[in-house]
Formats: structure tokens, sequence, C-alpha cells
């Protein structure tokens, strides 16, 4: 009987034992576990830059899932006055719950007027609390902190070079100067952006950049001058030039069945290619279509361009050669007699002698060589400041990327690769994203009175 009364307490005390861990351990535990976890509150923000205008906006969120938010506190500190942004408390669901907010999504704009805040340096200042029982039940804080600098005035932007005097198709040179460092300026003949360089001179706040008047130029497009500071004020400035009005020529090529069933075969792997169409429908899917992408993957190149300028002097041109195509000439392309396409020729043909040698223009770096649709093999030249060379129709290439080539220098040969109907070179010329008239560059008065005259007045005023 004794034994069956200590084996009964020994149940009785497992069983109280068990119940108390159900009753007191188990929960204590988990709201220890949940209400002591040491996670603290994410905090993401994002600026788009430390340097920012007099209105800016900050973005981001506060994240804290486990236990909820508790507190956010955003402000703006400069020269020891703290100026409060936002300042909130956030519900609990109950005692041993968590937060009802679990992500606070920060949106605001900032006003440097209204808020009394002046130019300079200054800090932006994030905490923020969740509902756990750290810290005495203040919560496991974060805090996040950047410094800013405050920029509300734009850029001071001033002309250094005096006449611009710009064929349509043709290409011109302004010199600026700039009040502070900026993340952009240039050029904007209507829409098309021409970016500007500093480097040339000593002084990195002056500018030069290079422009193009398109060969279809409306009259009525602005030409400016615009720059953007690090902050994004900008500030906009005229200058003055004169548009020379220049007139292109037409001329009509003949499309012959020979010539088709010569070319047509190179141009079957290209992607879009009407490979179950007429020999007439191919023909202009590539001299319309093709065209009009090979020309942008040529003008791409203009992106790879070195701020410093290679080239010196008038630029040589395809030594014994004879003009057979003139740049911006209006093509009107016949088959069987009926108009079928037509193009604009973005470069000068010349021809010599069969594979003759092709001399680089003048001193610059292969940015790219390649086969480029109707352009067939083609080498491209940076001469720096984002003016570039192309020769294309090559039968084949004697450099490679990144070469660093010297006026005179055979880059390759003449052919007919492409939509070619002869041997015979491409000799094209563009400015950042669009094609000028080469003439102009074999031209060394022209150099002198409009590119090197105005660098060196410059290089005068500023030594």
């Amino acid at each position: 009987m004794m034994f069956k009364k200590k084996d009964k307490g020994k149940r009785l005390r497992k069983w109280l034992f068990i119940l108390f861990c159900l009753l007191v351990i188990i929960p204590s535990s988990w709201v220890l576990y949940t209400k002591l976890e040491g996670e603290k509150p994410v905090i993401e923000l994002t600026l788009q830059s430390w340097v920012v205008p007099a209105v800016f906006e900050v973005t981001g969120f506060v994240d804290d899932e486990k236990s909820g938010i508790k507190k956010l506190w955003i402000s703006l500190l400069q020269n020891g006055k703290e100026t409060i942004l936002l300042d909130e408390d956030y519900s609990t669901r109950g005692f041993l719950q968590k937060g009802t907010v679990t992500r606070v999504p920060i949106k605001f704009n900032v006003d440097a007027k209204k808020m009394n805040l002046s130019d300079g340096a200054a800090k932006l200042r994030i905490a923020a609390w969740d509902y756990t029982w750290r810290d005495w039940w203040k919560g496991n804080r974060s805090y996040f902190e950047k410094d800013i600098i405050l920029d509300t005035k734009p850029p001071v932007l001033s002309v250094l070079s005096k006449q611009h005097n710009v064929a349509n198709g043709g290409s011109g040179l302004v010199i600026y100067k700039l009040s502070e460092p900026c993340s952009q300026s240039g050029v904007f003949v209507g829409d098309e952006f021409f970016p500007g360089h500093s480097g040339y001179y000593d002084d990195q706040d002056i500018h030069l950049a290079f422009f193009a008047i398109p060969f279809d130029y409306d009259k009525n497009t602005d030409i400016f001058i615009k720059a953007f500071d690090l902050a994004g004020n900008h500030s906009r400035s005229g200058f003055y030039y004169y548009i020379i009005n220049k007139k292109f020529i037409s001329d009509t090529i003949n499309i012959s069945d020979n010539f088709l069933n010569w070319k047509l075969p190179e141009f079957q792997t290209v992607d879009g290619f009407p490979s179950d169409k007429s020999s007439k429908d191919k023909f202009v899917f590539i001299n319309k279509e093709l065209r009009k992408r090979n020309n942008q993957s040529i003008l791409d190149n203009g992106k790879k361009t070195d701020s410093q300028i290679f080239w010196n002097n008038a630029f040589g041109r395809l030594p014994n050669s004879a003009r057979r195509a003139n740049f911006a000439d209006h093509r009107v392309y016949k088959y069987n007699g009926q108009i079928v396409s037509n193009a604009v020729h973005m470069g000068i043909d010349l021809a010599s002698v069969k594979h003759a040698e092709v001399p680089v223009a003048n001193r610059g770096k292969v940015v790219f060589l390649g086969p480029v649709g109707i352009y067939g093999n083609l080498v491209c030249i940076d001469h720096g400041c984002g003016l570039m060379s192309i020769y294309a129709h090559l039968s084949r290439m004697s450099v490679n990327i990144d070469d660093l080539v010297a006026k005179g220098d055979i880059i390759g040969y003449t052919g007919t690769s492409g939509l070619a109907g002869g041997d015979h070179l491409h000799f094209g010329m563009f400015i950042d994203h669009v094609f000028v008239n080469p003439v102009e560059w074999w031209d060394a008065s022209w150099i002198t009175n409009n590119i090197n005259g105005k660098l060196e007045t410059v290089q005068s005023m500023v030594q």
C-alpha cells in the first residue's frame, strides 16, 4: 500500500510539472522569445543625389515584420537647428501582441524655402522603434543618418566663343564656362543634345561642345546651351549663331536584277529579312528598315568618345580618288522603271583602284570594327569630344579595337562589302549621334575659322 501511495505521488508531481510547463514556462518562454527578440527595424532610403535642390523628394520605407513598428521619427539638422519632418506613433493589437503596422512607406517633399533652410551642409536623420520589450519597453531602435548638401541656386553659364556660323548638315563648336561642377551640360539643337566636354583647358570649368545641324534642319528650331548642376538646378543660355542654308542634290539609281542577285544573299540571315517575298520587297526592306538599324548602330558609337581632342588640323581623304556620291544626296531607287524606295546618303563615296589602301583621316582611337549590314565591313574612329569618322564597304580591316592611330595609318582596304555596287570607300563623319558633312573637315581654312581659331582665342583669354 505504501508503494502505491509513493507511485501515486510521483505521478501527481509529474502531471503538476507538465501542467506548470504548459501554463507558465512555455507561455513565458514564448513571450520572452517574441517580446525580447533583437532584430531592429529595417530602414531603406532612396535619395537621387547627396546634393539636393530647393525642393526634393525623399522616398523609402521602414519595415519590422516580427514586432511591428512603434514609432518613426525623421528630421533635418542644419547649423544646430533641428527641423522635424515626421514624428508619429503607431498602435498595437494588445499588450502581448505586435504592432498593427509592420511596414511604413516614406515619401515626402522637403521645401528648403518654407523650412527656412539655407544652402550648405545638413543631416537627414531617421529613427525607428519596434514593439519589443527591449531597452525597458522602449523597443529595438534603428538609426539612419545621411549627410546632404542643399543647393538652391542654378549654375551660372558664360559663353566664351563668339561667332558660330554653321551650315545645315554642318558642324559647330561652342566653348563655355560653368560656375560649378555639373552633372550634364551641352548644346541643344531642338531635341538633339550634344554634350560638352572639359579637360582641353587647365580650367576644368571650361567646356567645349561640338554640335551638328541636321541636314533637314527646321529654321524654327531653338539652339541653346543648357547645364544641370549636381542638385538638378539648371540654367540655359543662348548664343549668337547664323545658319548657312545649303541645298542637297537628288540622284536616281536604277536597281537591276543582276545587282539584286549579287547582293541579296549577303543579307539572308538578317533579323526580319523577308525571305519569302520578291526581290523588290527584299531590297526595300534592306534599303529602309535595315539602313535605319545600321545607322543607329553606327551612331551608338558616339557614346564611346574620349573627352580629349586627338586630331589636329585638316582631315585627309582617300588619295587619288574620285567622288562618286555626296553627303545628304537624296536618292530615288527605281526597279523596272518604277520608284520603289528612297534614302538619304549619310557620307561621301570615294573611288580609287580596286582594294586601295584606306588611310585614317586624322589621329584617333578605333572604337568599332566589323560588319554593319548595308555598310559592310566598317571601322569607326573616335577623334575625341564626340567627333567620329567611319570607313565602310571595306574588303579587309587592318586595325584592332582601342588602337590609337595616327593620320595616314592604313586601317583597311576598299571593297564591295555591304550594299556597294562597286569597289569604293564610303567615308562618313558624325558628332555624338548626328551625321555631318565631311567636306568641312577636309578644309583647312574652315577648321581654322570655325574650330582652331576659337580654341586659340579662348586659350589666350584664360592664360
